[in-house]
């Protein structure tokens, strides 16, 4: 009998446990929904399109001016030695001006091979058809000369002009301008061999004076 109390008991409470969450439940189920409220805050766009300030420069870092050289040996390991410092020293160049150096211009007689009669082998000997005009340098007057011979070797071509062919005799080197223009602006008549024109070849005797 007791038993039988005890289950109804039991089973009495379960009920009345199912129907309280049961109404609990349906009370949920039922209510209506709270009203949800929005929040709205203006937004500054100025600040927002404004990029951020840059960051402060860091402070400039050390820099090792002592040049280092790293080997790499067997056990991986870096070895830094410091390296000698060294100097260079540039050496210095004496440079001298070049001096010029003057060449003495030597004459040197014409070495040809000439076919000439010789004055001995003419039948007519050839003259001078134009004034010598020698002219003395007065360089030569100021040292108290007063005259000069000078020798010339000349060929005579077929129609009387001259050509040097060597200077035998020139006591006085500032006579060889002279020599020269003398050469070229003298002329001879034609030497002759018969009734022919032919080239001669004699040494000319020139004096200068002041």
């Amino acid at each position: 009998m007791q038993a039988r109390i005890r289950l109804l008991a039991f089973g009495l409470s379960v009920t009345l446990l199912s129907s309280a969450l049961l109404l609990m439940w349906y009370a949920r189920q039922f209510q209506p929904p709270s009203e949800q409220k929005l929040l709205l805050r203006p937004l500054d766009l100025a600040a927002l399109l404004t990029p951020p300030p840059p960051p402060p420069p860091s402070p400039p870092q050390p820099v090792n001016t002592t040049p280092t050289l790293d080997l790499q040996v067997s056990n991986s390991s870096a070895v830094q030695i410091a390296a000698p410092d060294i100097q260079l020293v540039k050496p210095k160049l004496e440079l001298s001006a070049p001096q010029p150096q003057l060449q003495q211009v030597q004459w040197q007689p014409l070495q040809i091979e000439i076919s000439a009669f010789s004055l001995d082998q003419l039948d007519t000997l050839p003259v001078l058809q134009t004034p010598l005009n020698a002219v003395f340098p007065r360089s030569l007057s100021r040292q108290g000369i007063k005259k000069a011979l000078v020798k010339l070797d000349i060929l005579i071509d077929e129609q009387g002009r001259l050509t040097l062919l060597n200077v035998i005799e020139n006591p006085y080197p500032e006579l060889r301008p002279e020599i020269e223009r003398i050469v070229r602006s003298s002329r001879f008549s034609v030497p002759t061999k018969g009734t022919e024109a032919v080239s001669a070849r004699f040494i000319w005797p020139v004096e200068f004076k002041p």
